[in-house]
């Protein structure tokens, strides 16, 4: 399973912890890339530091829930990180601790390694979609784990933690509930302005002839990006403001508050109508920010937002570049969308993070929305990206289609 998650996942870091010293010794020599940490302390504040600093993304339990593992389970659940317990001895371990505790902890997911466990937890009122008993085979037993690995890491995490606090989650529904009475957006309209379709979103960007897209790659900054003339600038969060090249757009696509605070004067584009209430709240509450111009995208009716994509989660320049497309300008020029594999590596002068996706987004269904967005656009299209133009070619000679792309 640990190999697995390393080939999988590249840019998860694993951090291994374990009570005993020799145990944490062992695992330096067999995992020399991993982190290897004692455990927190088993105070509240402490395990809450340890998990925040160290942006635990999931827990993995492996073997006994004791009670020293109860203040840790505690501080990843308010992250609202996935735990799973994993039973490595159907005799001696008893994954029920956690279950049968008055405790409000929750774990995610059992894997266990025997029927006679899964019966026990069925017992617990552990419902049957949370448990998987392993197979016997090593092959396969890494496979069911990785299934059920993979839909976990690629949840949400932000808007996760937003939803389970009663306060925050009451602000996002009244900032929301604002914006759909007319005469209160009118009043809010000096601090937010909201565009809610593909033609309002067009004329506020200027009825654009020309657009540039522009992802996080490498070839964000090849020298052809330089020359290109364009009417509205897209970007994608905000990595590249400290690079200083083309750092004025006219849209950003984000899903960070971060983002929202550190771009100024752009058009940002939101995923979703959950992230809408999230952002939108932490916009409007420090007054010394200033006005706030975005646009929900589910509210665009774009194809991503189809019920057979339901369970898919875009990344950032894919939802670009479907909007992009959605505007149908004369001329669409894509740069920066090198699916993480440029020979550069992930980013411009970053030479450290593994090139890969996060674990976030699969790679064969990011490139299949990013094709279906191309192939619904109807202009003169310019791909500056070498890896998504050898793709699109590729899918244009698979569907016998003759167009040119630049």
């Amino acid at each position: 399973m640990v190999t697995a998650i390393v080939a999988r996942y590249p840019r998860l870091e694993l951090l291994f912890t374990a009570p005993q010293p020799s145990t944490r010794a062992w695992l330096r020599e067999r995992y020399p890339n991993a982190v290897v940490l004692p455990p927190p302390l088993p105070a509240p504040f402490v395990a809450n530091r340890y998990v925040l600093k160290l942006n635990v993304r999931a827990l993995i339990v492996l073997g006994d829930v004791a009670s020293a593992s109860r203040s840790i389970l505690r501080a990843v659940n308010r992250r609202a990180a996935p735990s799973v317990v994993i039973e490595n001895s159907p005799v001696t371990n008893d994954v029920l601790t956690a279950a049968r505790s008055a405790v409000p902890e929750r774990i995610e997911h059992y894997f266990v390694t025997s029927p006679a466990a899964r019966e026990r937890l069925l017992a617990a009122g552990i419902a049957t979609d949370r448990i998987t008993e392993l197979p016997a085979a090593p092959a396969e037993r890494t496979a069911a784990t990785m299934t059920v690995m993979g839909r976990l890491l690629a949840q949400n995490l932000k808007l996760i933690r937003s939803e389970s606090s009663p306060i925050r989650r009451r602000l996002e529904q009244m900032a929301i509930g604002a914006m759909e009475i007319p005469r209160l957006r009118r009043l809010l309209c000096a601090k937010v302005e909201r565009y809610d379709d593909v033609p309002a979103l067009r004329e506020a960007l200027g009825h654009p002839d020309t657009i540039l897209c522009l992802g996080n790659g490498p070839s964000s900054e090849d020298p052809d990006v330089a020359k290109v003339r364009y009417d509205a600038l897209f970007r994608v969060n905000s990595l590249w403001l400290k690079r200083g090249f083309l750092t004025t757009p006219d849209m950003v696509f984000t899903g960070s508050s971060s983002t929202l605070s550190a771009v100024r004067d752009a058009i940002f584009g939101l995923e979703t109508i959950r992230s809408e209430a999230r952002l939108l709240v932490s916009r409007l509450l420090p007054p010394r920010l200033g006005r706030l111009r975005y646009a929900a995208i589910e509210r665009l009716g774009l194809f991503l937002y189809e019920p057979r994509l339901r369970d898919v989660r875009p990344t950032n320049g894919a939802i670009m570049l479907a909007t992009a497309v959605a505007l149908q300008p004369r001329h669409l020029v894509v740069a920066g969308v090198d699916l993480f594999n440029h020979p550069a590596g992930a980013y411009p002068g970053d030479a450290v993070t593994p090139n890969a996706y996060t674990a976030a987004h699969e790679p064969g269904t990011e490139l299949a929305l990013l094709l279906e967005a191309l192939s619904l656009y109807e202009g003169d299209l310019t791909i500056l990206s070498p890896a998504l133009r050898e793709r699109w070619k590729e899918f244009q000679s698979g569907r016998g289609g003759h167009r040119e792309t630049g």
